[in-house]
């Protein structure tokens, strides 16, 4: 639950927002923006003449093997912020939805939650915090550089006194504890023209990574991963390419990772076939302790065409190899537009 808290608070930079472009590029770049205030909401609409902006997202997914349903909702404006969501494991409880609205530094969490700012400046806060169902009470600091590459939060329970939350985030990583969970670290560094990555968490597994790719398109990961003591050579490589716009996007894509030691060794393959930007064919197999093959029609709205679009649908079909004549099957109906 703290986890799932703070990882929806407003901060001056959300850390797994600016991770995917400095991960990309393979170099350091600023997170901060100087016209966002630091609140989650961005300051620069408060302006007579700049038009509010807002978006809508609906995703809603069926699956055969659990017979289950999961649907999410997330809308956001300038100033406001609702999310929802139900039929899923959201914070390690599947019996707690997540249910969230912000307005401005002020969150609302489910029915039980409450984050009030009581010392708003331009490199901390404060925000004072009560749990109605627990009867506690909290203090929630945050902390970050001028320039926003460093932060700090924490929250500290006042009855009993506790530190039950802290997050230190930096441009090259992430360090966060959870009471009663443990420590997760997460880290990145660009070494010889590729990155260096590494993943940990206390108790629990610890991965290390190095992505590189050469100047044909291929992309190669070597991975090994402690305790399990498993390597993985994941390898990337675009087969066509097809220019969009002023870009050029490929078309077809294989890739595959062998995997030795371990609890669960095997060979993955996967073969992404993009034949326009509504329309992509995913075919995939995974000969490992449990072999099955599987594939995907993605039409529309979707991850696979960076979200474009006003709706969409992804159908996926996986079959068991030992058991060809049970297949699974899931339906995920995306919607979303922008006001």
């Amino acid at each position: 639950m703290v986890q799932q808290l703070f990882s929806q608070l407003p901060a001056p930079f959300r850390h797994d927002e600016g991770l995917g472009s400095v991960v990309a590029d393979g170099r350091d770049e600023e997170l901060g923006d100087d016209d966002d205030d630091g609140f989650g909401f961005d300051v620069r609409a408060t302006g007579r003449f700049k038009k509010s902006r807002g978006s809508i997202n609906i995703t809603t997914t069926y699956d055969s093997r659990t017979q289950g349903t999961e649907s999410s909702l997330a809308a956001r404006g300038d100033f406001w912020r609702i999310e929802t969501s139900n039929g899923g494991s959201t914070s390690g409880n599947e019996n707690a939805p997540l249910f969230l609205v912000q307005l401005g530094p002020v969150l609302f969490v489910r029915d039980t939650t409450l984050l009030l700012p009581v010392h708003l400046s331009k490199q901390h806060l404060l925000w004072y915090g009560y749990d109605r169902k627990n009867g506690l009470h909290s203090l929630c600091p945050a902390l970050w550089s001028k320039h926003r590459r460093y932060l700090l939060m924490s929250m500290i329970c006042l009855n009993p006194l506790a530190c039950s939350f802290m997050d230190l985030q930096f441009p090259n990583g992430q360090l966060t504890y959870v009471a009663g969970e443990g420590l997760t670290t997460s880290a990145f560094l660009p070494v010889c023209g590729g990155l260096l990555q590494a993943q940990g968490r206390y108790p629990g597994e610890t991965k290390l990574s190095f992505s590189y790719k050469n100047k044909r398109g291929t992309r190669v990961t070597p991975t090994m991963q402690w305790p399990d003591k498993s390597f993985s050579l994941g390898i990337a490589h675009a087969m066509a390419w097809k220019r969009s716009g002023l870009m050029m996007r490929p078309t077809i894509q294989l890739s595959m990772c062998p995997t030795f030691g371990g609890s669960n060794p095997g060979v993955r393959a996967e073969l992404i076939h993009s034949i326009k930007e509504e329309l992509n064919l995913i075919y995939g197999c995974s000969c490992t302790q449990h072999p099955s093959a599987y594939a995907s029609v993605s039409l529309g709205r979707s991850k696979w065409n960076g979200h474009v679009g006003k709706s969409g649908a992804v159908i996926r079909v996986e079959c068991p190899l030992s058991n060809m004549g049970r297949p699974f099957f899931s339906l995920q109906l995306n919607s979303g537009f922008e006001f």
